[in-house]
């Protein structure tokens, strides 16, 4: 059997669309995002006059007028992750005193991308026997755990364990520790901990089970981000930026404890590789999601040998 995983594609159409070509080009069986499948930014085009449009996107000013060039704008800023939208000076300017409208305008963009990726995941594969998983993670609003669940294609394994055949289990988990942005999932390591436990209770064999932990081990070498300071800004040495280790002690725990056939994570970005936790062979594809790269780890499970390759891809 081949898996394919990635996580933290947030929200980029490129993304999303190569992830549905990894079947073909690398002949997987079962292909995975671990997490984190939206967006983080809105970018308002505002309409200056008749057929003419303007919007702040990636530090420049652009400029563009109706039809081909707006369409390629939205494109350009969909394949980043981000949501254009086209509104009006008018509603602009009530949407910056409005900051409630803002949010449910944000959340209307999002969900309708989830579903128009899943509708694009349900043409591309449906009756090809490629197994589709997604759950989002800490940066996910709890709604997009709803629309994937009303895909007849894509399983979510957030919360739960999913047979893969050949005797193997993913046991999936999109909660993490506790980050500064207060995100929708994130918590206490103890109760991380207690989230884990309960999932694991319910798995036959943890040494036949991939476990899906969108944080990674904390000092795992996969956990290295920029330390922040009280305003949230890297923290800058004579030597670049400074990194530490942000991953969960709850993670680490259930990996050394559970032994499980290897950890699979995401959620810092920066911390791309395949290590070893105790014996355990863990995984951090990485994320280039707003450079419209998609980063992966490529599993061969054998049913007699157990875990015969992983190999880190980028495409």
């Amino acid at each position: 059997m081949r898996i394919y995983f990635c996580s933290d594609i947030h929200g980029s159409d490129k993304c999303w669309k190569k992830f549905l070509s990894t079947p073909k080009f690398y002949e997987a069986d079962v292909i995975i995002v671990g997490g984190d499948v939206t967006g983080k930014f809105l970018v308002p085009i505002v309409e200056t006059r008749r057929g003419k449009y303007s919007c702040r996107f990636n530090g420049l000013e652009r400029k563009v007028s109706a039809g081909a060039p707006l369409q390629h704008l939205l494109d350009m800023i969909a394949d980043s992750g981000a949501y254009g939208y086209v509104t009006t000076p008018d509603e602009y300017a009530h949407h910056q005193q409005d900051s409630e409208a803002v949010d449910q305008l944000f959340r209307r963009l999002i969900l309708e991308r989830v579903d128009r990726w899943i509708e694009l995941a349900e043409t591309k594969l449906r009756g090809t026997g490629v197994r589709v998983l997604v759950s989002g993670a800490n940066d996910d609003y709890f709604e997009v755990d709803e629309a994937l669940g009303r895909s007849e294609l894509i399983e979510d394994p957030n919360g739960a364990v999913v047979p893969l055949g050949e005797g193997y289990d993913l046991m999936g988990m999109g909660y993490g520790n506790i980050t500064p942005w207060a995100c929708p999932r994130d918590v206490p390591e103890e109760e991380l901990t207690r989230r884990i436990d309960e999932v694991m209770a319910t798995v036959d064999d943890p040494g036949k089970t991939l476990m899906s932990l969108h944080v990674p081990p904390f000092e795992s070498g996969l956990d290295y981000a920029p330390e922040l300071d009280d305003e949230l800004r890297a923290v800058v040495t004579a030597n670049g930026l400074k990194m530490i280790p942000v991953g969960s002690t709850a993670t680490r725990d259930a990996i050394t404890s559970y032994r499980p056939v290897m950890g699979l994570h995401g959620h810092i970005h920066e911390s791309r590789g395949v290590h070893d936790l105790n014996g355990v062979p863990i995984a951090n594809p990485g994320s280039e999601y707003s450079e419209g790269i998609l980063g992966g780890v490529v599993i061969d499970l054998d049913r007699r040998h157990g875990l015969t390759n992983t190999t880190l891809v980028r495409g």
